[in-house]
């Protein structure tokens, strides 16, 4: 006697349901959140840690140039934090889209798979019913037992032929039946497998919500963490100041803006890369190439020399303090290859190319008087002196480069 389809099936889904749940592979980009939260928590140590020395300072009410150095050197731990805390939003990132991509595909493998076992279960299904109809028409025939079958023979010849018939029939029927329970096997081990993916897909999406969290939290805690940055930059800035109305060494202000610094430097060294790309010479000028270069302004006197400046702070040219408006020659014949009007970083600036991979710079001025492309002859007047971009008091910051690369200006002087 055989049972119905639903008593077969839901008896084989009862003997087999195994689900094995599958871990996102993100063990790499784990290990590198790992590592970066571990150096921003290094960093926070170092951060108290001048944070204390600050507390003392400020205890005997006195800005003094050790105050001015500790103070740069938390803010730049901070800006280390803040780089670090970028870092980690954009690994945060990078695992958000990673596994949203892998839910795509999931869900994508899941609507093939469904396609699948439905087109098989559609299969077993029309096997199935072909196999009932043909039990349901021996049971409705009254078809005789095997036994009545040869016993009504009328020979020997038609017993053997009848008995070979009968083998056959259940041979047939046999093999019908195996070939259902095997599609049976194959739908529900497809089954099992959809599962699965459901499962790992539903894990994937949790891991998705908590990262976007993450995210979201990180992105916080950089907005606090440049707002900390932001405001000891300003303390910073206003102890120069008055540092500078004290020594008259007019420095360069904290500037925040990273990718602003880049863009600056980046322009600088392209302009030097464009004119060194050429002859090798500036047409329609002499250009030194020799690397003796003459004053910028009318000034010796030296307020911040290279590579640093008093506190330590990295100083990449030579301070002339000069009140405003004062002028600023160029030190060599060559021609202009840049002109900037920024009210950050070096504010108002000109460089000049001498050939040879040499060129000066011209920074903080009130006025530019040459323009790019143009022609100067050494001691030229090429701008006026002021105090623009991240300056604390009137002076002319002068550099001298080799191919893009700044260096002592007082080895050309």
């Amino acid at each position: 006697m055989f049972k119905s389809k639903s008593k077969i099936l839901s008896l084989l889904m009862c003997l087999v349901f195994a689900v094995t749940s599958f871990s996102f592979g993100v063990t790499t980009q784990a290990a590198s959140t790992s590592e970066l939260r571990n150096k921003r928590e290094k960093i926070q140590d170092e951060i108290d840690e001048a944070q204390g020395h600050i507390d003392e300072l400020s205890a005997e009410k006195k800005k003094t140039e050790e105050y001015l150095g500790v103070l740069m050197g938390k803010i730049s731990l901070l800006q280390d934090k803040l780089d670090t805390l970028h870092d980690e939003r954009d690994a945060l990132q990078a695992e958000i889209d990673a596994i949203q991509n892998k839910i795509t595909k999931t869900e994508n493998e899941l609507i093939e798979a469904q396609k699948e076992i439905d087109k098989k279960q559609a299969e077993f299904d029309e096997s199935y019913e072909l196999y009932c109809q043909r039990l349901r028409a021996m049971y409705v025939s009254g078809s005789a037992s095997t036994l009545e079958v040869l016993l009504t023979c009328p020979d020997m010849s038609a017993m053997l032929t009848r008995s070979q018939m009968i083998k056959s029939v259940s041979q047939q029927d046999s093999r019908i039946l195996d070939d259902l329970m095997k599609k049976m096997e194959e739908i529900e081990s497809q089954k099992q497998e959809l599962e699965i993916k459901r499962n790992e897909l539903n894990d994937d999406k949790e891991n998705l919500e908590t990262d976007k969290k993450s995210l979201q939290s990180k992105i916080s805690e950089i907005d606090t963490s440049k707002s900390e940055l932001d405001k000891e930059a300003a303390e910073c800035n206003a102890v120069m100041r008055e540092l500078s109305s004290q020594t008259s060494e007019y420095l360069e202000a904290i500037e925040t803006n990273e990718e602003q610094l880049r863009e600056v430097e980046n322009a600088i060294r392209a302009a030097a890369a464009s004119a060194s790309s050429g002859s090798g010479s500036i047409s329609g000028s002499t250009g030194s190439g020799s690397g003796q270069l003459g004053y910028p302004t009318d000034s010796r006197s030296i307020s911040a020399g290279f590579p640093n400046y008093n506190s330590g702070r990295y100083h990449g040219g030579v301070d002339f303090p000069v009140s405003t408006g004062s002028n600023i020659y160029a030190a060599a014949s060559g021609r202009v290859i840049l002109v900037k009007y920024l009210n950050y970083s070096y504010g108002y600036h000109v460089m000049i190319d001498h050939g040879d991979g040499l060129s000066t710079l011209y920074a903080h001025n009130s006025q530019i008087l040459v323009s790019v492309g143009q022609n100067v002859s050494a001691g030229q007047v090429i701008a006026f002196s002021g105090n623009t971009g991240n300056s604390t008091g009137p002076h002319c910051h002068f550099e001298v480069r080799v191919n893009g690369n700044q260096v002592n200006p007082l080895n050309y002087l």
